[in-house]
């Protein structure tokens, strides 16, 4: 089955138009797919998926043995990858518990060439934007077993970020170019940076001040 998805994916993606895609997707494939743009090349092959007017761009993958959820206005560019290993759901990772879920949420934005393991939980709360390129999220390794990453609403993560498998921030976050989050930050209003990732700034706002100011 999980082959026969995938060619069938495949060939979803390369229809004409992208409402025939998001027809066939909700027609063939099973998923709740609701005045959802689906860019060409984008294959969705996924255990469940729930599409809310959304908006995809071309050539991006969604793979694996998840549940997939993107809500409203939320806007995801070109060329990313959301997987999740079938490796997963063998009988020996049975009592691991891997949750294997990719909630992208309401007026949010993924911008393009980002890579999303989706092996634990990912979450990217209301309004916030994995902005600029090649940022990476992993929620499995070995002997992890708080590995489940969540993104706060309101946050702007800058180009090639990485989170580790358990990290976490809070709302309204800015997350500096080429950070390294390992941990957890359950504080609003901040401005994080380095390797690894420390508070730079608190009782910041990145919406309404410059967020390439430099720190004090």
């Amino acid at each position: 089955m999980t082959k026969l998805r995938l060619v069938v994916a495949g060939l979803i993606s390369i229809l004409p138009l992208k409402a025939l895609r998001a027809f066939a997707y909700r027609v063939i494939l099973g998923y709740t797919v609701r005045g959802a743009a689906i860019g060409f090349g984008t294959v969705i092959a996924v255990e469940e998926a729930t599409l809310q007017r959304c908006t995809i761009g071309w050539f991006n993958l969604f793979a694996g043995p998840m549940s997939l959820t993107i809500k409203e206005n939320a806007s995801i560019g070109h060329r990313n990858t959301f997987t999740c290993g079938y490796w997963t759901t063998r009988e020996e990772y049975r009592e691991a518990n891997y949750e294997r879920r990719l909630e992208i949420g309401e007026n949010s934005l993924i911008t393009s060439n980002h890579y999303v393991d989706a092996a634990g939980a990912f979450t990217l709360g209301k309004g916030s934007w994995i902005a600029g390129m090649g940022s990476q999220f992993w929620t499995h390794g070995a002997g992890i077993v708080d590995r489940n990453i969540h993104i706060g609403e309101d946050c702007y993560l800058g180009s090639a970020v990485r989170f580790a498998p358990g990290a976490s921030i809070g709302n309204n976050i800015l997350v500096a170019m080429g950070s390294v989050v390992a941990g957890k930050f359950e504080m609003d209003n901040a401005m994080l940076g380095g390797v690894p990732a420390a508070v730079l700034k608190e009782n910041y706002d990145w919406k309404t001040k410059d967020p390439h100011t430099t720190p004090n």
